[in-house]
């Protein structure tokens, strides 16, 4: 697990996978959907896809205990969030989607 705040520390993570061949599960700080907003964490979801198609990777954002905010990150095309604690309607609403609810990793 590699918490990641910005894109900086996002493409540093991915480049040092790419060189390692290893598949990350990156993280977002505790709260960091109601911190930085939906709209740039799914853009930074993207930019790193963009950038780095040939790293298998996965981004968690946290959404803490905010249905709003992981609703808002569903909308702007976030594909796995966190919340704490876990929201089985949230849940629901995200396999629609095609992303997913889970717990944090530790």
């Amino acid at each position: 697990m590699i918490v990641v705040r910005d894109w900086r520390t996002t493409e540093a993570a991915l480049r040092q996978a790419r060189e390692d061949g290893t598949a990350p599960t990156l993280v977002t700080p505790a709260d960091a959907a109601s911190l930085y907003g939906a709209g740039y964490l799914a853009a930074l979801q993207d930019r790193a896809r963009n950038e780095f198609p040939d790293v298998d990777f996965t981004l968690v954002v946290d959404c803490g205990d905010a249905p709003g905010h992981a609703l808002a990150c569903l909308r702007a095309g976030v594909k796995r969030i966190s919340m704490d604690p876990m929201n089985e309607k949230i849940a629901d609403i995200a396999r629609q989607m095609g992303a997913e609810l889970t717990r944090r990793p530790t």
